[in-house]
């Protein structure tokens, strides 16, 4: 009975053993290709990542200074597009939002160059634009290169400044000549190029009598102007203007005028 107990226990182990598997080798995790999200390439039949898209290189660059010289503004500043590579960075350049002409960043500026060496020196710009009198707002924009395919950010604005143009006054008022009958040759330097004309105002001084009340009839000074009109001329150039005169005429004032504008007065004379 014992030995037959025994044999039932052997044939229960045996099959019992033979229902374990035994792995033949170490297991291997699956990737977890589900997260994170978005997930992680798994294997290697994943596609590569598309390249960045094309986009535009801000343009650095500043309007320095403007200047009125007389019928114009002198502009001077710098600008680099990366995007331009070595050719130079188009300028325009407006008064008081209205364009009024296009200019080329290629002029020598070593300041530009120490400070973005990559550029070189040849990214400034210095030109002369047709301006007018009076108060008026200067801007220059940059004309931006866009890489192809590139978000187009629009042109950026350098800098905006405000200039006041005023007429030159003229300079050495004098007598030219003096005639026994009168006649005078006045004569003085034209130092503007926008006048339409030159008012001169000639000052005759006049004697009237009155009483002062210690001293009885005493005389007074009193003073009567008269004008006349010079012509405008090309250029810069001495002006002269005929008239006549006489020994109490005490001064002579010549201002420059353009529609509402004029000059500084200069006078000579000893009253």
């Amino acid at each position: 009975m014992r030995r037959h107990l025994l044999r039932l226990g052997a044939v229960a182990l045996a099959g019992l053993l033979s229902a374990v598997v035994i792995p033949s080798g170490p297991a291997h995790a699956e990737a977890m290709c589900d997260r994170p999200v978005p997930p992680p390439a798994c294997g290697d039949g994943g596609e590569d990542d598309p390249p960045p898209a094309p986009q535009d290189t801000p343009v650095h660059g500043t309007l320095d200074t403007v200047t009125y010289i007389g019928g114009a503004v002198r502009v001077t500043g710098w600008g680099i597009d990366q995007d331009s590579g070595a050719a130079p960075l188009i300028v325009d350049i407006y008064i008081d939002g209205a364009w009024k002409q296009t200019i080329t960043a290629n002029t020598y500026r070593q300041d530009v160059a120490d400070a973005y060496p990559a550029y070189g020196a040849y990214r400034g710009f210095d030109a002369t634009v047709p301006a007018g009198l009076g108060t008026h707002e200067v801007c220059a924009w940059a004309i931006s290169v866009v890489p192809a395919g590139a978000p187009n950010p629009g042109n950026p604005r350098l800098g905006c400044r405000t200039y006041t143009g005023t007429l030159a006054a003229p300079s050495n008022v004098r007598n030219i000549s003096w005639a026994d009958d009168g006649t005078t040759v006045i004569g003085f330097k034209d130092n503007s190029v926008e006048e339409t004309s030159f008012r001169i105002t000639i000052t005759r001084q006049y004697w009237e009598p009155y009483t002062d009340p210690r001293w009885g009839q005493l005389y007074r000074a009193y003073y009567v102007n008269r004008e006349i009109t010079v012509p405008a001329q090309a250029g810069t150039a001495e002006v002269t203007a005929t008239t006549v005169t006489s020994g109490s005429d005490c001064r002579k004032t010549v201002v420059a005028v353009s529609g509402s504008f004029q000059s500084a007065p200069v006078s000579t004379g000893w009253c």
